[in-house]
C-alpha cells in the first residue's frame, strides 16, 4: 500500500515539475521589440578582447615579469576576458529573444533577417558558453599555476568558432535586422553591441 502511495507522489511531483518547467520556458522569453533591446545590450570592446588574447602580449609578460607576477596579472586578463564573455553571453541572449519576437512578422524579410540574426546570436552564445566554462574551470582549480597550461590565446577558439569574429558578425547581422532605424539609433546599437 505505501509503495503503491509512494510511486503515485513521485509521478504526481514529475509531472507537477514537467508542468512548471513548460510554464518557465514559456513565460521567460520576453517580447522584445527595436525600442528595447538596444537598452538592454551591454558593450563589448572587441579592440580590448583581441588584445587579451594576443599572443605576442601574452609572450611580452611572461617574459619582462616574474613567474609571480604574471599570475598575478595572468588572472586580472582572465578576469577581465570573462566580464567580456559575459557580456558577449547576454547580448546574444537579448538578441535571440529578439529574433524569438521577430520569427511572429508577418513580413518575409524581417523574419529572414531575424533569423539570421539568432543564428549568429547562437554560435555567439555557444563560443560564450564553452569560454565561461574552461575560464571558470582554470581560475577555480589551477590558481596557482597559470604559467603554462593556461594560455589567453587558446581562448580565442571554442568549438569550431573563433568567438572574435563569430562576436562581429553578430554585430553585422544586428546591423542588417535593424536596418529601419536612423543613422543615430543605428549607431547607438552598434556601440551598445
Amino acid at each position: 500500500m505505501i509503495a503503491i502511495f509512494l510511486t503515485w507522489l513521485i509521478v504526481a511531483v514529475g509531472a507537477l515539475s514537467c508542468i512548471y518547467m513548460l510554464f518557465c520556458a514559456w513565460s521567460r522569453f520576453p517580447r522584445r521589440d527595436f525600442d528595447d533591446v538596444v537598452h538592454f545590450l551591454y558593450p563589448v570592446d572587441l579592440a580590448l578582447a583581441e588584445s587579451l588574447l594576443d599572443p605576442a602580449a601574452e609572450f611580452e609578460f611572461r617574459w619582462k615579469l616574474s613567474r609571480q607576477e604574471f599570475r598575478q596579472a595572468q588572472r586580472k586578463r582572465m578576469r577581465l576576458y570573462l566580464e567580456l564573455v559575459r557580456r558577449m553571453s547576454h547580448n546574444s541572449k537579448v538578441l535571440v529573444e529578439f529574433g524569438n519576437a521577430e520569427a511572429n512578422c508577418h513580413d518575409p524579410r524581417s523574419v529572414e533577417l531575424a533569423r539570421a540574426l539568432q543564428q549568429k546570436a547562437v554560435e555567439v552564445r555557444f563560443y560564450s558558453v564553452l569560454t565561461l566554462v574552461k575560464l571558470s574551470v582554470w581560475m577555480w582549480f589551477a590558481p596557482n599555476d597559470h604559467g603554462h597550461s593556461a594560455t589567453m590565446p587558446r581562448l580565442r577558439k571554442a568549438g569550431d568558432l573563433d568567438g572574435l569574429q563569430s562576436y562581429h558578425a553578430l554585430k553585422v547581422a544586428a546591423a542588417a535586422a535593424f536596418l529601419h532605424l536612423g543613422p543615430g539609433e543605428l549607431e547607438m546599437l552598434t556601440q551598445n553591441l
